[in-house]
């Protein structure tokens, strides 16, 4: 009895072994795929490595790497993925070139939406839908010499400082029979907009009426000319920035070259940029990193890259996967768009425990102007012609202002 019993006990087990095997066999194999992804210039190798490992995960799935550089600007939305920034969403939403990413959101179980930064996040919706998700954020801090502190015996910036503590220390900082300036304002660089606005809105003010629903240009707005004679004060009063003139003998590339030959405190410049990471040579001394100081508010401005499918691509749900798998990788250079990441022992590893804590911090206070932004490109180019003017000394703030909401005309 107890033999037969044995026996038929193996035999259902045999059974159910041979049963369990052929349902496995008669799932497809899924046939390959090949998508190409349009990736920054990346010395660190990093996207080879993240193709790797996803290939390994989905053996089916070709990631053919192009990088931006090698493709002109109306080609790229033709790729099944890639990255772009904020000021490209509303181009390619009028064009189509890319598809609306809510519903593969909506139904991925997978995707952690609230782990994303909200401003990040919202950046890149626009009629209501989320067309790319964030990927990774660069955003203006405030560099410092710390050997140069050290020789003149300064402390070192802390975060949460302000407007005053800020011109102490430059003023600290400013030895002009050393042609040491406190700290190096940008005049010529693509970052000459930044600082000014990033002022207007720390002390309360604004380039419009509302970043996300905009209705008219608020250029000549009283809290905004107050924001930018302090701007000319830091150079025709304080004494602790290059005038345009100064900024001219002190040699181009300006501040770059300044900043190489210490003879420069502190200066503002991209989170990406930190120790010379994308400059020919790294940075000759030992350098900190802090947010911007504060005023009536903290504030600075952010630029974001979004992960976006193309509208052609052939293969859209093979595309989402590699685009949700790349959302949850640290982006070379830049601040990850994900909270869980940013806040990472991994990521103080990656960058250093003073860096990582300078990082989040900025991140909470950052500024993301939105792509919709009306008459955006009039509004940015009078904003530049008053800022030159007023580091020039050509015109008082109040004038520059006034002058270029005449232009706006709106």
């Amino acid at each position: 009895m107890f033999q037969s019993r044995y026996s038929r006990m193996v035999l259902s087990l045999t059974l159910w072994v041979v049963l369990v095997s052929g349902c496995s066999a008669l799932v497809p194999t899924p046939d390959p795929v090949t998508i190409s992804f349009v990736h920054p210039e990346d010395p660190t190798g990093s996207y080879e490595l993240w193709v790797q490992e996803f290939h390994e995960q989905y053996p089916y799935i070709t990631v053919e790497l192009v990088s931006r550089d090698s493709v002109r600007a109306s080609e790229l939305p033709k790729k099944d993925v890639f990255t772009a920034s904020q000021f490209e969403l509303a181009g390619y939403v009028g064009e189509q070139a890319i598809l609306d990413l809510t519903g593969f959101i909506e139904q991925d179980e997978e995707l952690d939406i609230g782990d994303f930064y909200p401003a990040a996040l919202d950046v890149f919706r626009s009629v209501g839908r989320q067309w790319a998700l964030p990927f990774s954020i660069d955003v203006m801090a405030v560099y410092y010499n710390r050997d140069l502190f050290d020789r003149y015996s300064v402390a070192y910036p802390e975060l949460g400082w302000d407007w005053g503590d800020f011109v102490d220390t430059a003023m600290a900082m400013t030895d002009p029979g050393a042609d040491l300036f406190g700290y190096a304002l940008q005049h010529e660089s693509d970052m000459a907009i930044f600082e000014p606005v990033i002022l207007i809105y720390q002390h309360g003010g604004g380039i419009v009426d509302d970043l996300k629903a905009p209705t008219r240009a608020t250029l000549d707005d009283p809290l905004n000319i107050e924001a930018l004679e302090f701007y000319a004060a830091l150079m025709y009063d304080y004494g602790v920035s290059p005038t345009a003139e100064e900024a001219q003998r002190m040699g181009r590339p300006y501040p770059w070259r300044s900043v190489m030959e210490q003879k420069v405190a502190m200066w503002s410049s991209l989170y990406s940029e930190r120790g010379g990471l994308r400059w020919p040579v790294q940075w000759s001394f030992e350098w900190g990193i802090v947010p911007m100081p504060r005023d009536q508010m903290a504030g600075t401005l952010a630029l974001t890259d979004g992960l976006f499918i193309s509208a052609e691509s052939e293969h859209p749900d093979v595309a989402w996967q590699w685009v949700r798998f790349l959302s949850r990788k640290m982006a070379p250079f830049q601040v990850p768009a994900r909270r869980s990441l940013a806040e990472s022992a991994e990521y103080e590893k990656e960058v250093g425990r003073d860096v990582a804590v300078s990082a989040r911090a900025t991140i909470a206070d950052a500024i993301l102007v939105y792509p919709e932004v009306l008459g955006f490109e009039a509004t940015i180019n009078a904003m530049l012609e008053a800022f030159t003017q007023i580091r020039t000394g050509e015109v008082t703030p109040d004038i520059a202002l006034s002058t270029a909401q005449e232009k706006i005309g709106y």
